[in-house]
């Protein structure tokens, strides 16, 4: 109880201070100029280049990592993903809907929140321990997204915009490139015998939640609840991907290779929680990019958001 406590008070401070901050700019606006966007931008880029550098390091200093099946576990982040889209496309097929929808739909069924919910989840629930293995499972992540994912969806759109190579654009992303030398570096302690400090511990379970809170936020600023209602047969399908199909999938081939048995069933437990995560804040970049249906978008994210209230319980409960 405890700890699906923890899970959803952070989650709900983080809304309710990004709609407040919203509400705070819409009718003080004189007293903000319109900065609140770049205060958020600077404060999410603290936080992925400054502060999660140190805990995914400290994270991968201490965990486990003899058995090669760990490494499975970039693949179901990247599979989840996959899976995902490619069922939104055939529930789009069978909803009829036009070319904008069905781009809409893409990436509303395939980009998940893995860092922001599935990281602090995890962390209330498991400890620091794991926030390794949420690392690897979303390495992939950005991946997906600049290589598949925005591809796919631009085939869909109107727009000509021309973005520039996808694989540099990947190699000289700078978040991406923080990330990468951190699990590297943790990577190197982690064998080389040296003894972590037993002070990150107590940063880690400092840091996590801050971060997690401050991210949230970002994203509660930018729900808009006005059209939900419009799209409530795709925020229902959205939903069905996210927690009923795609955990079915995750949860039955990570069973067939015997994740439940590692770090005493700890692995398993993590890949569990993280294919049960909403849809991503990510999902509303496309639709603005390249003409797609943004209401149908931001819809969904913010239903299967919202829908975090029940399955943060029923996970906490079996997991």
């Amino acid at each position: 109880m405890g700890r699906m406590l923890f899970s959803l008070a952070m989650i709900a401070a983080g809304l309710i201070i990004g709609k407040s901050l919203r509400w705070f700019e819409v009718k003080k606006r004189h007293g903000t100029d319109g900065q609140l966007p770049k205060y958020l931008l600077v404060i999410r880029t603290v936080v992925l280049l400054g502060l999660n550098p140190i805990v995914v390091v400290s994270s991968f200093w201490v965990v486990s990592l003899s058995d090669a099946r760990l490494f499975s576990l970039p693949i179901f982040g990247f599979g989840a993903m996959a899976f995902g889209g490619v069922i939104g496309l055939l529930a789009s097929k069978i909803l009829k809907h036009d070319r904008k929808k069905t781009g809409a739909m893409f990436v509303t069924a395939s980009f998940t929140n893995l860092g922001t919910f599935g990281g602090l989840i995890c962390f209330a629930f498991f400890g620091e321990k794991s926030f390794a293995l949420v690392s690897l499972y979303k390495l992939f992540e950005e991946v997906y997204y600049y290589l598949i994912g925005y591809p796919i969806a631009k085939t869909y759109g109107t727009s000509t915009q021309q973005k520039k190579n996808k694989l540099i654009s990947i190699l000289t992303d700078p978040y991406i490139l923080v990330y990468l030398f951190s699990i590297v570096l943790g990577c190197i302690l982690n064998i080389s015998g040296l003894e972590r400090p037993p002070v990150f511990a107590s940063i880690n379970s400092t840091l996590i939640p801050i971060m997690s809170v401050l991210l949230v936020s970002a994203v509660g600023y930018s729900m808009q609840f006005s059209k939900v209602r419009l799209y409530l047969k795709e925020c229902f399908v959205a939903s069905a991907i996210k927690f009923i199909l795609t955990p079915a999938v995750i949860i039955f081939i990570s069973v067939i290779i015997g994740l439940p048995a590692l770090e005493d069933s700890l692995v398993f437990k993590v890949v569990v929680v993280m294919s049960f995560m909403p849809t991503a804040f990510n999902s509303l970049i496309p639709p603005q990019l390249y003409g797609l249906d943004k209401d149908l978008a931001n819809s969904a994210w913010i239903f299967t958001t919202g829908l975090l209230i029940v399955v943060v319980p029923i996970l906490s409960s079996v997991v």
